[in-house]
C-alpha cells in the first residue's frame, strides 16, 4: 500500500472512530457505568490494530491485554495486588459463565458485564474495519447508529440533538470518500492527489452547509404524542394489583420480606474512598419467620463527639493497620452513618453528636436539642480489614457465650428439614470458617436464580427462607442472606443480618465511587472469637469487599482458648529465638503447604512471572513485527543459500515479491512481472529483477526442453536483489 493510500485509509478510520464514540457516549448518562474514557481508548487503540495491520494472532493478545489492564484500573485496585486479583477474576468468570449458560443474566457481576462490553467493542471495531476496507460502505452501519440514538433520545433522558448532528456529518462524509474509491477501483482510474481533494472539499462543504441550514430552520412540532408515558401505563396495569413491586433502596422496616421491586437509580452518596468497601447501616438479629426485627436490651450510647473513637463489635482493632479516610456526599439525606469494616471514628457534626444504637450497631447524627439531622457530608475513618483464616478455622467449639445466644436465635416455627439441609452441606467441616465457606458456596451451586421481579412472598403459615430454598430458589439479596444466617444458627454458628450499600460503581477521579439505590444490599456477619464480626456474600453476583489473609501453615496450632493450658515442653518453644521461628514457618510452608497454600502460591507468585513474561513476549513481538522488514531478508538469504532444483526458485521468487511489497514496491493488480520488474530496476537504478524475471518465467511458461537456465546466476542475482530490499 502506498503512502497516499494509507493517509485516505488513516482519514477514514479516524472518521469512523468519532462514528463509533457516539455509541459510547450516552453509557454514562443512561446507566450507572462510570469511567467510560477507557471504552473510548479500547476502540481507538482496536482500530490503530486494524489501520496499521497487525498479525491477527498479535492484535489478539493486545486486545486481551489491554482489557485486562483496564479491568484491573476500575476494579483491581485496592486488592490484594495484580495476582490477588486475578485469582478473584478468574474465580469471577468461572462463576458468571455459568450463570450466564443458564439465563441468569441478571445475577452477573459488574467486572464480568464490563469484560463483556469489552468484547462486544471488539467485534463491533472488527466490523467496522470489514465494511471499510472489504465492503467499502457503511450505510447500514450508518442507519444503525441513528437508530440506537434516536431510540435512546425517545425513551432515555439522553439529549441527542448536537449527537445527530455529528453522525449525520461524519457518516455522509464517509458515505461520499467510499463512494469515490469504489468508482476508482470500478474503473481502474488513477486519480492524481489534486483530483481527490478537488473531490472531498465540495463534499465537505455542501454536507456542512446542509447541516447547518438544517439546524437553524425553523421545524414543525411532533405529530404523534410522546410514546413513553402510554409503554408506562400499560406497563403498570400488566403488574398484578396484589403483588405491586415497590421502589429498591434503604428501609427501615424488614419485617415482612419478599415480593418483586422496581429498580431506582438515584444516587444516594457519593464516596470518595481508596478501595471498595461495603457500606453497612445496621444490623438485626431477630429473624422471625417472615422477615428481621432488632431486639431490645441496650440503651443507646450517646452524645460521641465528633472525631471520638467509637468501640462497634464489627471488628477487632488492628494497630498494625493504616487509619483510612473516606469522604462521603449524601444526595438523599438520612440521619444515619454509612459505616465500612474497620470502622474508627466519624468527623462531620462539629455542632451537635452522634448516637450509637447498639441493639443495631446503628449510629445517628444529633443536633444540640438532641433531635436526629441529617448531614450532608461527613468523613469516616477506618482499618483496612485482615481477618486470619488460621485464628477462624481455630474455631470449633460448639458452646457460646451468653451475649452471642440472641445470635443464635431461630422461629420454632422453623421447618425441619432447613436444619437437616444445613447439617448436610456442613457435614464435611469441623470449624466455623470451612462450615460458613461451605454454606456461602452452596448458592453458587446452578441452582438458584438471582432476579428482582419473579420474587415469591411467603403464605401465611409459610416460612420465608423454607420457601427460598426448596420451592422457588429465586431472589435478590435478603433471600440469600437471611437463608444463609438461618443455616449457619442450625449449626450453633452465631451469625446476623446486615444492610446497607454494596461498593457502588467506580469512577475513578482519585477513588470516587457513587452508590445508588440500586446498590442496597443485605449480607451476611459471622462471630469469631479472635475476629469479630466478619462479613460473608452469599449472593449470586456480589464479591466481598473484605480482605482474608491466609496465614496457615502445617505446625499445629493452639487454639487461643487453650494457651493457659500449654505444657511445659510447648513453653520452652515459644520463647525460641524469632528468627528460628520465622525460618521453620518458611520451611513448612515450603515442604508441606496446605491446599489453599498452594493455590495462593501459584496464583499470587507465579502469576506475576507469568503475566511479565507473556508481556515480554508480547513486547519482542511488536518489535520483531515493526523491524521485518530489516531482518527477514537476512533470514531468507539463510533459508535459500543452498538452491539446487527449480521449485525452490519459484517459492524463493515468491519470498523475494513479499519482501518488495514491505519496503513499499508492491505490484499493483493486474500489472505483469515485466512491467512490475522494470518498476523494481528503476527504482534501485539495476537490471538485475529483470533478468530475474526472465529466468523465472522461462522457466514456468516454456517446455521442460527449454528449461535450462543457470540456476547458480539466478540466485545471485536472487540474493543481490533482497540485499537491496532492507528498508
Amino acid at each position: 500500500m502506498t503512502l497516499k493510500q494509507r493517509s485516505n485509509l488513516f482519514l477514514l478510520y479516524g472518521l469512523g472512530f468519532f462514528l463509533l464514540w457516539e455509541w459510547l457516549r450516552p453509557l454514562e448518562q443512561i446507566t450507572n457505568t462510570g469511567h467510560v474514557n477507557y471504552f473510548v481508548y479500547f476502540l481507538l487503540i482496536a482500530l490503530s490494530l486494524y489501520f496499521i495491520r497487525i498479525r491477527p494472532w498479535i492484535g489478539f493478545l493486545l486486545k486481551i491485554l489491554l482489557i485486562y489492564l483496564f479491568l484491573f484500573l476500575v476494579f483491581g485496585k485496592g486488592n490484594s495486588g495484580l495476582g490477588g486479583w486475578s485469582y478473584l477474576l478468574l474465580q469471577d468468570s468461572v462463576d458468571n459463565i455459568k450463570l450466564l449458560l443458564t439465563g441468569q443474566f441478571e445475577a452477573l457481576s459488574d467486572s464480568f458485564r464490563t469484560a463483556l462490553l469489552y468484547i462486544l467493542i471488539w467485534i463491533v471495531a472488527y466490523l467496522f474495519q470489514y465494511w471499510l476496507e472489504v465492503k467499502r460502505t457503511i450505510f447500514v452501519f450508518l442507519m444503525m447508529t441513528i437508530f440506537y440514538i434516536s431510540v435512546l433520545d425517545t425513551f432515555t433522558k439522553y439529549d441527542a440533538k448536537w449527537a445527530i448532528i455529528r453522525i449525520i456529518s461524519i457518516g455522509f462524509v464517509l458515505l461520499g470518500l467510499l463512494f469515490f474509491q469504489r468508482l476508482v477501483e470500478k474503473e481502474n482510474m488513477k486519480i492524481p492527489a489534486k483530483a481527490k481533494l478537488q473531490w472531498t472539499v465540495p463534499l465537505v462543504m455542501m454536507i456542512g452547509i446542509s447541516v447547518c441550514v438544517g439546524y437553524i430552520s425553523p421545524k414543525a412540532g411532533p405529530i404523534w404524542p410522546d410514546p413513553v408515558p402510554f409503554i408506562q401505563s400499560q406497563a403498570d396495569n400488566v403488574l398484578p394489583r396484589n403483588n405491586q413491586p415497590s421502589r429498591i433502596g434503604y428501609g427501615e422496616d424488614d419485617s415482612n420480606l419478599g415480593g418483586p421491586f422496581l429498580p431506582d437509580d438515584r444516587v444516594v452518596f457519593i464516596a470518595q474512598a481508596p478501595s471498595r468497601q461495603y457500606w453497612r447501616v445496621e444490623t438485626k438479629d431477630m429473624y422471625t419467620g417472615k422477615g428481621w426485627r432488632a431486639s431490645k436490651g441496650q440503651s443507646p450510647q450517646g452524645n460521641i463527639q465528633s472525631g471520638e473513637h467509637i468501640l462497634m463489635d464489627s471488628i477487632m482493632a488492628n494497630d498494625d493497620k493504616e487509619i483510612q479516610q473516606a469522604h462521603i456526599t449524601m444526595k438523599i439525606l438520612y440521619p444515619h452513618i454509612v459505616i465500612p469494616y474497620g470502622f474508627q471514628t466519624v468527623i462531620g457534626n462539629e455542632e451537635g453528636s452522634f448516637t450509637y444504637d447498639v441493639d443495631l450497631n446503628k449510629l445517628r447524627s444529633y443536633n444540640e436539642q438532641n433531635k436526629a439531622i441529617n448531614l450532608d457530608q461527613y468523613t469516616v475513618e477506618y482499618q483496612e480489614t485482615d481477618f486470619s483464616v488460621k485464628e477462624m478455622r481455630a474455631t470449633t467449639q460448639h458452646s457460646v457465650d451468653t451475649q452471642m445466644e440472641p445470635y443464635l436465635q431461630l422461629p420454632d416455627s422453623l421447618p425441619e428439614r432447613v436444619k437437616e439441609l444445613a447439617h448436610e452441606i456442613t457435614k464435611d467441616h469441623d470449624n466455623w470458617f470451612d462450615k460458613a465457606k461451605a454454606i456461602e458456596q452452596y448458592f453458587k451451586n446452578g441452582e438458584f436464580i438471582y432476579t428482582q421481579q419473579d420474587v415469591a412472598v411467603p403464605e401465611k403459615n409459610q416460612d420465608y427462607v423454607d420457601q427460598f430454598l426448596f420451592d422457588t430458589k429465586k431472589g435478590y439479596c435478603d433471600n440469600f442472606s437471611t437463608s444463609m444466617v438461618t443455616l449457619l444458627r442450625s449449626e450453633g454458628i452465631p451469625a446476623r443480618w446486615a444492610k446497607g450499600y454494596a461498593p457502588g460503581q467506580y469512577l475513578g477521579q482519585g477513588g470516587k465511587y457513587v452508590i445508588t439505590n440500586n446498590d442496597a444490599h443485605s449480607w451476611v456477619e459471622v462471630f469469631f472469637p479472635t475476629q469479630g464480626w466478619v462479613p460473608f456474600e452469599p449472593t449470586i453476583g456480589f464479591q466481598n469487599t473484605v480482605g482474608f489473609s491466609y496465614d496457615e501453615n502445617n505446625d499445629t496450632s493452639i487454639p487461643a482458648s487453650s494457651k493457659d493450658h500449654s505444657s511445659e515442653p510447648e513453653k520452652q518453644q515459644k520463647e525460641e529465638p524469632k528468627e528460628e521461628k520465622k525460618e521453620e514457618t518458611k520451611e513448612n510452608e515450603q515442604v508441606n503447604p496446605t491446599p489453599a497454600k498452594k493455590e495462593t502460591i501459584h496464583l499470587k507468585v507465579y502469576l506475576k512471572y507469568f503475566i511479565s513474561i507473556l508481556v515480554s513476549f508480547i513486547f519482542i513481538g511488536i518489535l520483531l513485527y515493526g523491524t521485518r522488514k530489516k531482518w527477514i531478508p537476512y533470514y531468507l538469504l539463510s533459508k535459500y543459500k543452498e538452491v539446487s532444483d527449480h521449485d525452490r526458485l519459484i517459492e524463493a521468487y515468491g519470498k523475494l515479491l513479499k519482501q518488495l511489497a514491505r519496503v513499499g514496491l508492491k505490484r499493483e493488480k493486474g500489472q505483469t512481472l515485466r512491467d512490475f520488474a522494470s518498476q523494481v530496476d528503476a527504482y534501485y537504478e539495476t537490471e538485475d529483477m529483470g533478468r530475474l524475471t526472465e529466468n523465472y518465467e522461462r522457466f514456468i511458461y516454456q517446455s521442460p526442453a527449454n528449461k535450462r537456465i543457470d540456476l547458480k546466476a539466478t540466485m545471485e542475482l536472487w540474493e543481490n536483489l533482497i540485499k537491496k530490499a532492507t528498508g
